[in-house]
């Protein structure tokens, strides 16, 4: 599982350390994705924040959340209702989890 994170961070993800948070981040439009094994290793999301890319600067777009359920399958299913309602360009997606 690890590994199939790993990789789509490598081939779509964006470090946020030259704007000084130790964190990366995914295309909203990749989101799914990382839920989705996040979800087959039965790991919990937590919440997540959401940045925007915009004049080559990374920014937070103030959409973020966080989420109380235990049950990894409802966490998943609650961040990917969340980023359904997210509108707009250059969308970024940080998660944080529990195993």
């Amino acid at each position: 599982m690890v590994n199939k994170i790993l990789e789509l961070y490598s081939r779509c993800g964006k470090s946020l350390l030259e704007y000084g948070i130790h964190d990366a981040v995914l295309p909203i439009s990749v989101a799914n994705k990382d839920l989705a094994i996040f979800e087959d290793a039965k790991w919990t999301v937590l919440g997540g924040d959401v940045y925007q890319f915009k004049n080559d600067e990374m920014i937070n777009f103030h959409a973020d959340w966080y989420c109380n359920s235990k049950i990894p399958s409802k966490s998943c299913d609650y961040a990917r209702e969340h980023l359904t309602k997210l509108k707009g360009e250059n969308i970024y997606i940080s998660f944080t989890i529990k195993n």
